[in-house]
């Protein structure tokens, strides 16, 4: 059976009658070359004719007007398709006719493959840099520079895991969402690239503020109730977007009234942020890699989120400690960072960074004792 398909895309048309050409030049410095190369693969699998034809678009023609408003539909969705596609290996055309390549086509190729992965990346940072601007700017009110975003991840109060973490999610350096879609890799690994449960693109994104997978929003949940804590600050809880997560190092909290820098608050907002990000990350790997899918009960995920929270509050408290001389905190940073939200902060000391006050070591409060912290 003949199967004709009709377009209303004459320059669709050039590249299909061309296919040869572009085949003998191994689709070097061809305009949508994996599409072209797609759709004359796709067309070479079918056992019979395949034949195009024009039809002039926007004038009334039924089925082009179908097409359009199917074209329409498909760009307000909210929800990507996965789409394969990947080139059975016996249809795939690799490299350029050794007959028909010149100097310039090689060059053109060289340079393409080039400047293809570095401007992917470029994009990619180019665009989270500009998340981080827009979201420092509504909550803090002020814009920062490239500079000093790369400067406040590589900040003294993030450890080297949570800086590493930071940069690369910048870079979206991650194997994540769109990584995955290659042409190249099978389908099993394709399918990496869309969230089993949401079944929407699984990026850095998805995975830090959208995923409803348990883990995510319940850890945002409990850092909003801690956050909401300090009775000092001005900056009301909401659940953070990346820029928000990626931009948290470079928080500049006020009083209110006095317009006085909150030094502390700025810090924990930093630190609870970028430590609960990183959790939500690393519960996410553990799910996928290790446990085939299978979430973890809240429970465990409170837990945890718990736990290092506390890890962090007793690592600034050591870090007060004079034998670090001039790597160590002050006393009064650290005070003043976990001020208001410390389990019975009421019957605590002054200074409470000493090891143990009246016997029992100072934490955040939980449901429980143990890895649910201690008050």
């Amino acid at each position: 059976m003949i199967l004709t398909l009709e377009t209303d895309s004459k320059y669709v048309l050039n590249i299909l009658k061309n296919h040869q050409k572009l085949e003998n030049s191994g689709f070097i410095g061809a305009p949508h070359a994996k599409l072209a190369q797609n759709a004359i693969a796709s067309f070479r699998s079918r056992p019979t004719q395949t034949r195009m034809m024009w039809v002039k678009g926007h004038n009334g023609h039924e089925r082009n007007e179908g097409a359009d408003k199917l074209a329409g539909m498909a760009v307000r969705k909210d929800r990507a398709n996965f789409v394969n596609l990947k080139i059975p290996a016996e249809l795939l055309v690799t490299g350029a006719k050794l007959s028909t390549i010149t100097q310039a086509t090689a060059y053109k190729a060289i340079v393409a493959r080039s400047s293809r992965d570095i401007d992917m990346h470029r994009k990619r940072t180019d665009m989270n840099l500009m998340r981080i601007k827009n979201c420092v700017e509504d909550t803090f009110g002020y814009i920062p520079t490239s500079e000093a975003i790369w400067k406040s991840i590589r900040n003294k109060d993030f450890e080297l895991k949570i800086q590493i973490f930071m940069w690369k999610a910048i870079h979206d350096a991650y194997w994540t969402g769109t990584h995955w879609a290659n042409p190249s890799m099978s389908q099993e690994l394709q399918e990496r690239a869309i969230c089993a449960v949401c079944g929407e693109v699984d990026d850095m994104t998805h995975i830090l503020t959208k995923c409803q997978t348990p883990g995510q929003k319940l850890i945002w949940k409990l850092v909003g109730e801690l956050w909401e804590k300090k009775t000092t600050t001005a900056i009301p809880w909401r659940d953070p977007t990346t820029g928000d997560i990626l931009g948290c190092g470079l928080a500049r909290i006020k009083e209110p009234r006095t317009e006085r820098m909150l030094t502390g608050d700025a810090r924990l907002w930093k630190l609870i942020i970028a430590h609960s990000a990183y959790l939500i990350w690393t519960l996410r790997c553990e799910r996928v890699i290790r446990n085939s899918g299978q979430p973890f009960p809240d429970n465990e995920i409170r837990n945890r989120w718990l736990k290092t929270m506390n890890s962090r509050l007793d690592l600034d408290r050591r870090m007060t400690n004079k034998r670090y001389e001039k790597k160590a905190l002050s006393k009064g940073l650290v005070i003043q960072t976990w001020k208001g939200v410390l389990a019975e902060e009421k019957k605590l000391p002054k200074d409470w960074t000493d090891e143990l006050v009246n016997g029992v070591l100072v934490g955040i409060a939980g449901s429980g004792r143990g890895e649910d912290g201690v008050g």
